[in-house]
C-alpha cells in the first residue's frame, strides 16, 4: 500500500516537473507578446501628440482614445501570425501609425469644437444635466431589466459609493461631448429648406416616390383553425370584423380592430402566405377560409386600396424637407469644422 502511495506521489511530482517548462514557455510567450505590443505602442513616440491652439493632446490621451494597445493584444490572441506581420514589418508598423494619426485627427477636431463651445460660453444647465442623466438611468434599467434598487446595487458593485458619485463621473467623462452637441445645434439652427427646394428635389427624383398597388388590411389571428372557422361564420352572418378582432384575436393588433395599415405585394416583415392572400382580396372582401401561417390561423379583410402610381408632392413634402434639412445641416457643420481648422494653430508631433 505504501509502495503504491509513494509511486503516486513520485508520479505526481514527475508530472509537475514536466509541466513546469511548458507553463514557463507559455508565460514567456505571453510576456513576449506584451513586450511586442509595448514596443509597437511606445517606440519612438513623443509624450505630446499635438498642440491645438496651445492646448496639449498627450500621447497618453491619444493611446487611450485610439486603443492601439488593446487592438494589438486582441490580434495576438486571435491571430498571432497576422499580428506578427503588423508588429514586425515596416508595412505593419505603417498601418498602426496611420491608424494612430487618423484617431489623432478626430481628437484634434473634438478639441477645436470644445474650445469653440467654451469660447461661446456654451454650458449645460443643471436641468439639462438632470434630464440627460435621467435618460441614462432609464436606459440602463431598461437594457438590464433592473429597478431603482437593483441598479443602485449594481453601480455600487462597480466601485461607486453612491448614485451621485456615478453621476459626477458620468458628466466628467462626457461633458465635452454634450458641449459639442449644443455647439452643433447652435451652428445649424438657421438651416432651413423651402417648399421650392423640396419641390425641385421631388421633380428630379420622382422615381423614388413611385409606389406599387397597396391594400389596407385587417386580420384576426387564432391559435386553432376551428375557432377561426367559427368566427368566420359569424362575420359571414353580419358580425362586424373589427369587433370580432377585438374580442377574439390573439395578435398585437386586436385592440385596434386588427388593422395592419397599407401593405404591398412585396411588403417586408409579413409572412408571404399572408401577404399573397391579402393582395388577392378586393375592398370589403374577407378571406373565404382561414389562412395558415407560422403564427397561426388568420381571417383577413381588405378595407381600402391605393392604385400603383407616384405619391403626390404634398404627401411626401414633409419627408423630403426633413431629409434635405439633415443633409444641409451636416454640410453646414462640416464647413464650420473646416473653418475652425483653417484658423487654428495645430502642431502635430507624431
Amino acid at each position: 500500500m505504501n509502495l503504491k502511495k509513494n509511486f503516486l506521489i513520485i508520479t505526481a511530482v514527475f508530472l509537475l516537473v514536466l509541466s513546469m517548462p511548458v507553463m514557463a514557455q507559455e508565460q514567456n510567450a505571453q510576456e513576449t507578446k506584451t513586450e511586442k505590443v509595448k514596443e509597437a505602442v511606445t517606440e519612438q513616440t513623443p509624450e505630446v501628440a499635438a498642440y491645438v491652439n496651445g492646448e496639449e493632446i498627450s500621447m497618453q490621451e491619444l493611446e487611450q482614445f485610439a486603443g492601439v494597445r488593446n487592438i494589438l493584444m486582441q490580434l495576438l490572441q486571435s491571430n498571432q501570425e497576422f499580428a506578427s506581420v503588423i508588429l514586425q514589418t515596416e508595412a505593419g508598423k505603417n498601418v498602426v501609425d496611420e491608424f494612430r494619426k487618423l484617431k489623432l485627427e478626430q481628437l484634434i477636431t473634438n478639441e477645436l469644437l470644445v474650445q469653440e463651445a467654451k469660447d461661446r460660453g456654451i454650458e449645460v444647465s443643471d436641468q439639462e444635466m438632470n434630464n440627460i442623466f435621467d435618460q441614462q438611468v432609464n436606459a440602463l434599467k431598461q437594457q438590464n431589466n433592473l429597478n431603482d434598487e437593483q441598479l443602485e446595487k449594481a453601480i455600487q458593485q462597480q466601485g461607486f459609493e453612491s448614485m451621485q458619485q456615478y453621476k459626477d463621473m458620468f458628466f466628467e467623462n462626457n461633458m465635452n461631448g454634450f458641449l459639442v452637441n449644443k455647439l452643433r445645434e447652435e451652428v445649424v439652427s438657421d438651416v432651413s429648406v423651402s417648399d421650392d427646394e423640396a419641390k425641385e428635389y421631388y421633380d428630379n427624383n420622382k422615381q423614388k416616390y413611385e409606389t406599387s398597388e397597396q391594400k389596407k388590411v385587417s386580420h384576426i389571428l387564432f391559435d386553432e383553425k376551428e375557432k377561426a372557422e367559427e368566427v368566420l361564420a359569424k362575420i359571414n352572418n353580419g358580425a362586424d370584423f373589427a369587433e370580432m378582432a377585438k374580442e377574439y384575436s390573439t395578435g398585437p393588433t386586436a385592440e385596434n380592430g386588427g388593422d395592419l395599415g397599407f401593405i404591398t405585394a412585396n411588403e417586408q416583415g409579413l409572412d408571404k402566405t399572408f401577404r399573397d392572400a391579402a393582395m388577392k382580396l378586393s375592398v370589403g372582401e374577407v378571406s373565404s377560409e382561414p389562412v395558415k401561417t407560422q403564427f397561426g390561423y388568420h381571417l383577413i379583410k381588405v378595407t381600402d386600396s391605393r392604385e400603383a402610381g407616384t405619391r403626390d408632392f404634398e404627401e411626401v413634402k414633409s419627408q423630403i424637407k426633413s431629409q434635405l434639412r439633415s443633409q444641409k445641416q451636416n454640410q453646414a457643420f462640416q464647413d464650420f469644422v473646416e473653418g475652425l481648422r483653417e484658423d487654428a494653430e495645430i502642431d502635430v508631433k507624431l
